[in-house]
């Protein structure tokens, strides 16, 4: 099972429906989508890779399987060399 933690260097907040994180060690910032918000929010309550794809499956369903998990994949990664989230 693949799960990820936010960097404890990472401050972040809710705005409306966008997350805004501050990396705190280089003063980079980073606004994230509403798509990329809500994989953002899933990764704060410790959900599993499985269980966020299943649920961008259901809050988008005109989207195919395979796109969204080519597209939580390409956050995640983005997310992982950028160190704001770390893999468990």
């Amino acid at each position: 099972m693949n799960l990820f933690t936010i960097n404890s260097n990472i401050s972040w907040k809710l705005l409306k429906d966008a997350v805004v994180a501050v990396n705190l060690d280089d003063g980079n910032y980073y606004t994230f989508n509403f798509t990329a918000s809500l994989i953002w929010q899933y990764v704060d309550e410790k959900k599993s890779l499985t269980e966020i794809e299943q649920l961008i499956k259901e809050a988008f369903p005109d989207v195919e399987a395979q796109q969204v998990k080519d597209d939580i994949k390409e956050i995640i990664d983005f997310w992982l060399s950028e160190k704001l989230i770390m893999q468990n």
